[in-house]
């Protein structure tokens, strides 16, 4: 094997791919076969302004233009102009791509409208729409998604639509994969990057990020290690107790990777992450006091720490490749409410006191495939999957002195002293599944068929006591089980230079789950309605979904303009939808059909060397398609948080300014439309969130070496809410806004 055939091997594998033999086998063979003068000949020539991206959307590396479905990639030169810290910052950036957010660390996302409204956060039956994957690692979790820093990634890929033949019930609307950079058997290296801001109105706040990549044997063995730590500075001051900036926030934790080249055949990569992340409480606005401030005394801090190991084995079969990804996932939440507003106006003798959940979860999950890589029109995938997943879940509402000062012992009611409630879900959940997807090439036409059978099975215990609750209860729930299958058909034409259109149906679905028990000491009369109504408030089944959708992408005028274009109609049947009683507690039920039709845009030009402008956006119907009297909402109401129309746009140009350095200029603009927080504008809960659009810059100089920038983020500080909030008697009005507008200075050195 030459060097240059060499080093295309170390960079595809570095980069987290398995070489096709459309791709990887071809590369290998042609530069084998030239000379040296050749070799270089022939790079020149290749480098157009057309930019080839390599995804492994499907599991296998191919162009993203050879891949017939709607994805959206970010690079990591995208991710630092952006100054992203995390997945939620790339929302507004990605079409389609939304979310519910309750504060770092609570997030809930959605993609093409596929949204019902709120819940509660740590419910361990939450079940997302949205799977978020670390390389390899399936790592979403309901509403309470990890939001790793974002350092040292090589791509983000925004798969867009049911993904279910591939990565599971979760990805129910799509799947978000973040692949980091793999060691580099060949290159010592490193990077050090780090970053100073200041928040109008707000707090300083500053980053320290690092990666070093160490050859230990040439060709053989080599380990990459990274790490950060970020102060984030707050902007939410307690006109009540005098806290200034209470939302601040640290995260810190590192990476280290080591990958062994065993033979020419075997790469073995061992992964072991940290992460952990605390803030001073959530950056909730009260409607009742002045910008950016709240009055409430209660202590609202939110506290994760996760571990998360993985060992990926990829063998060369020669006619296909074999990959095994077996990994370990262990996370402590604690997740802090104020309920300070339900205190004051039933209970004002005692002191307000915040309500804490505390989620323990830990999962082992394998995973192993077989995809073809021999030359020939048929190319295929099939795998299994397996996972076991342990959630404990303590929900608390600790108020000291509580008892003393109602005259009560907590005892009475099943709880610990000066415990106004006391529960806990003890849940565990096993899944297997059988996957395969294959697709047949014939003169420009390609066929893709895809199938998942899965099985799920889950055991919970509950445990409910205290005042609020009426007394101990722990109704014992059977098992809850399901098992199906999740089909996908593609048919796709290529329209030659990097182009193709193509026509998808695919289904989408997620699991059921298994309701707490509702007291009737303190419920009697809502569950009273229930049951005359023939509901069931102790169990919840699958929802799904079929995604029909066609599209085109590629690249025309040279390369120097890019494009992909998505119509979707999705038919949404079962909703799962999260029913509130007025006595405080709920419960979760199929309930009503809705649909989303909508275009997804997404347009990349580089009219002359250097400039590059990017245009993207969608437009959404997202409504019910018939009336659901248990929400007080009719057919046409529209889903909340999903904005019919957003937009986004960027412009970036470099250019040479002498001595080896260029210099470089990035902005962009977001504009998000009017969304609701209910169905229904008649629900008494309703409140509509105005349309805002946030601008973002950044320039700076670079060389080969080092780089520093100026950037501004909401650059005019708009005051867009991305979540408003009403619930009496447990949430007063309140809104989380964008952050205000933030200056800062970043910089760079790489070695």
């Amino acid at each position: 094997m030459t060097t240059l055939a060499r080093h295309i091997r170390h960079a595809l594998y570095r980069d987290g791919l398995t070489p096709t033999a459309t791709m990887a086998s071809l590369l290998l063979a042609g530069a084998a076969a030239l000379p040296a003068q050749a070799q270089q000949d022939t790079a020149q020539a290749t480098n157009t302004v057309f930019e080839e991206v390599v995804v492994t959307a499907r599991k296998r590396a191919e162009s993203m233009y050879d891949v017939p479905i709607s994805i959206n990639v970010l690079s990591e030169t995208a991710i630092d102009n952006m100054g992203a810290k995390d997945f939620s910052d790339l929302l507004g950036t990605v079409p389609s791509l939304t979310a519910y957010q309750n504060g770092p660390g609570r997030t809930r996302l959605s993609i093409r409208g596929v949204a019902n409204g709120g819940g509660n956060d740590n419910d361990t039956q939450n079940q997302e729409t949205v799977a978020i994957y670390l390389d390899e690692i399936p790592i979403s979790m309901g509403a309470m998604n990890p939001e790793i820093s974002l350092f040292d990634l090589q791509r983000v890929e925004v798969l867009r639509g049911p993904q279910g033949t591939l990565y599971g019930a979760g990805s129910m609307t799509g799947t978000i994969r973040q692949v980091t950079n793999k060691p580099d058997l060949a290159e010592f290296g490193g990077k050090f990057e780090t970053s100073l801001s200041t928040i109008h109105k707000g707090s300083v706040g500053q980053s320290y990020k690092g990666l070093v990549n160490v050859p230990v044997i040439e060709d053989t063995l080599a380990v990459r290690a990274s790490a950060y730590y970020v102060e984030e500075g707050g902007y939410i001051d307690n006109i009540l107790t005098g806290e200034d900036d209470l939302n601040e926030a640290t995260s810190k934790g590192g990476r280290v990777v080591a990958r062994w080249q065993a033979s020419d055949r075997l790469i073995a990569d061992l992964s072991l992450l940290h992460h952990e992340y605390s803030d001073g409480g959530r950056p909730e606005d009260l409607d009742h006091t002045p910008e950016l401030t709240r009055d409430y005394p209660s202590f609202d801090g939110y506290d994760d720490e996760m571990d998360i190991y993985n060992l990926t084995l990829d063998y060369d079969l020669g006619w296909a490749q074999l990959v095994s990804s077996t990994s370990y996932f262990d996370r402590t939440v604690v997740n802090r409410r104020s309920l300070d507003l339900l205190l004051i106006s039933e209970f004002p003798m005692v002191t307000p006191h915040e309500l804490e959940d505390t989620t323990d979860s830990e999962a082992y999950v394998q995973e192993i495939r077989l995809a073809s890589t021999y030359d020939s029109p048929l190319q295929w995938t099939v795998g299994a999957y397996a996972d076991k997943k342990d959630v404990f879940y303590e929900n608390t509402f600790p108020v000291p002195g509580a008892d003393a000062a109602m005259g009560i012992d907590s005892g009475d009611f099943g709880a610990p002293t000066d415990n106004l409630y006391y529960g806990y879900d003890d849940l565990t959940i096993k899944t297997y599944a059988l996957f395969g997807e294959a697709y047949y090439n014939w003169d420009k036409w390609t066929l893709t068929a895809g199938l998942r059978y899965f099985n799920w099975k889950q055991e919970i215990e509950y445990y409910q006591s205290g005042l609020l609750n009426g007394g101990a209860n722990s109704d014992p729930r059977p098992e809850g089980k399901e098992d199906g299958v999740n089909p996908k058909v593609n048919l796709s034409y290529d329209l030659g230079d990097n182009s193709l259109v193509y026509v998808q149906a695919a289904r989408g679905f997620r699991y059921g789950g298994i309701n707490g028990n509702i007291p009737r000491s303190v419920c009697a009369d809502e569950l009273d309605d229930v049951a005359r109504s023939g509901g069931d408030t102790r169990f919840f089944d699958p929802d799904k979904l079929w995604n029909y959708e066609i599209g085109t992408k590629g690249a025309t005028a040279g390369g120097r303009l890019q494009y992909n274009l998505t119509y979707f109609y999705i038919d949404w049947e079962d909703m799962q939808t999260q029913r509130s009683f007025e006595c405080g507690f709920g419960f979760r039920e199929n309930v009503g059909k809705a649909t989303s039709e909508g275009v997804e845009v997404e347009l990349t030009a580089r009219p002359i060397d250097g400039l590059t402008l990017t245009v993207g956006g969608t437009y959404v119907d997202s409504q019910l398609a018939e009336d659901v009297p248990n929400l007080d909402a009719d057919k046409g109401d529209p889903a909340p948080f999903v904005a019919d129309l957003s937009l986004n746009g960027s412009v970036e140009y470099r250019r040479p300014v002498g001595n080896g350095l260029d210099g470089f200029i990035w902005a962009n603009a977001i504009y998000t439309g009017d969304r609701g927080t209910e169905f229904s504008k008649d629900q008494p809960n309703y409140r509509a969130m105005d349309d805002y659009t946030v601008a973002n810059l950044r320039l700076g100089v670079q060389s080969a070496q080092w780089e520093v920038s100026l950037f501004a983020d909401n650059l005019f500080d708009s005051r867009g809410v991305t979540r408003a909030l009403r619930r009496p008697p447990f949430d007063p009005d309140a809104e989380i806004r964008v952050q205000p507008r933030t200056l800062g200075v970043t910089g760079r050195v790489y070695f």
